[in-house]
């Protein structure tokens, strides 16, 4: 009997020990899963953190209607590698949080109306989400980084110089363009001399929680619409009867070297009375002329669509240009959407034919992919920037068309920004 008894207690001794150990086992295992689950709750909040700091900064990047204020851009007339910008959402922000922090570049916070402060204030449009953003041009350093070698290329190199940078220098500014008359898609390229070209824009994002970072790094391009080839393109014929009338390929804004007044790739017929400037100072027929409607593909993201003609309208201003596309085969056809007694800035961008008549002023782009018409009154239609068309039907009136580099950027920098690359640093 006592045997037994002593048996038992054995027994009930290795069970509640059988049961203690199961018991800590679930304990360990649920406080770690707990743990787990919490660290990835953080890290989840970290990463939309750091998205939510790219997504600003790419919209910042780009100048539309109400954001004008907000509006982020190197304030040099030509880019400057040192350039670089924080967007930033508290007080307490220091640059020594930036591993990459630089004292000889610009350092920048930028605040309505002046987009050179280097005072530390919260310069983020939105509140209480735990982020801070840094934006800056990529450079040679940069692509040097990322594994760019004269045997394996990451850009077109046309300045000249093939030695390796350091963050102290950086070297060159790395554009997202065309490198020559002949390139028909857009690359990145390094050069020495001016170009009508914008900078690649790198964006680095650093998400905060509670004891932990996540930070994101992109590269966004502006589209570049198509190859500037001349003052006005027509991958068709061109007609020009105006009188008087003058195209001119001398860039305005002086920043590119001279290109010819037309570029044309079926024939061209023209008056007497039209002339032209450039270099050469005639119309030039090249195989080369780039059709439109690849073009408008990559720049009608998010413009505004005109639904009827436009008579005695402002269309974007000098202050904020705006990209406008129009379905011309929704219009009276064959003139197509109809632009009369109008000043406009930005894109105009037509998917058909479109008219331009009367006394019509406009800087920056247009791109039709059918027939342009023109038919000046009063002071004529005169643009400045560049055209685009299929083809080019000058009917009368007096007509003036400048390139011109600068308007055409200002027009670039209304269509929303294209990420090229995304990657997690840890």
């Amino acid at each position: 009997m006592n045997h037994n008894r002593g048996f038992a207690l054995v027994a009930v001794l290795l069970l509640v020990a059988v049961v203690g150990i199961v018991t800590a086992t679930v304990l360990q295992t649920t406080s770690t899963e707990i743990q787990i689950s919490g660290n990835h709750k953080q890290a989840i909040q970290e990463l939309y953190a750091a998205e939510a700091g790219l997504a600003e900064a790419r919209s910042r990047l780009r100048k539309t209607m109400g954001t004008e204020a907000s509006f982020i851009k190197d304030p040099a007339v030509s880019p400057d590698p040192l350039w670089t910008a924080y967007v930033v959402g508290s007080p307490d922000w220091s640059p020594s949080v930036d591993p990459g922090y630089a004292p000889h570049e610009t350092n920048v916070l930028p605040v309505p109306g002046n987009p050179t402060n280097t005072v530390v204030q919260p310069n983020s449009l939105q509140t209480g989400l735990p982020y801070w953003v840094k934006i800056r041009h990529k450079t040679e350093y940069d692509a040097e980084r990322a594994g760019h070698k004269p045997a394996t290329p990451h850009y077109v190199d046309l300045d000249g110089s093939t030695s390796r940078h350091s963050k102290g220098n950086r070297g060159n500014i790395v554009y997202f363009g065309y490198p020559s008359k002949t390139s028909t898609a857009p690359v990145s390229l390094t050069t020495n001399a001016s170009t009508p070209w914008l900078p690649i824009e790198k964006i680095v994002a650093r998400g905060t929680a509670t004891s932990g970072t996540v930070v994101l790094e992109e590269e966004v391009v502006h589209p570049p619409g198509p190859n500037h080839l001349g003052a006005l393109h027509s991958s068709g014929d061109v007609s020009l009867a105006g009188t008087p009338g003058e195209i001119n390929g001398h860039d305005a804004c002086g920043e590119v070297g001279s290109l010819p007044p037309v570029v044309y790739g079926g024939t061209v017929t023209s008056t007497p009375t039209m002339q032209f400037n450039g270099n050469p100072a005639s119309p030039q027929h090249s195989s080369l002329v780039p059709d439109p409607a690849p073009a408008l593909g990559t720049l009608n993201a998010e413009a505004v669509v005109l639904n009827g003609d436009q008579v005695n309208q402002q269309l974007g201003t000098a202050l904020v240009p705006m990209t406008f596309f129009a379905e011309g085969a929704s219009f009276v056809q064959p003139q197509g959407i109809r632009v009369r007694q109008t000043r406009g800035s930005g894109i105009l961008l037509v998917d058909g034919n479109a008219t331009l008549e009367g006394e019509v002023r406009w800087d920056g782009m247009i791109l039709v992919t059918g027939t342009l018409f023109l038919s000046g009154e009063g002071s004529g239609i005169v643009i400045r920037g560049a055209v685009w068309a299929g083809e080019i039907d000058h009917q009368g009136g007096p007509l003036s068309v400048q390139y011109d580099s600068c308007r055409l950027q200002a027009a670039l920098l209304t269509v929303p920004s294209r990420v090229r690359t995304w990657r997690e640093d840890f």
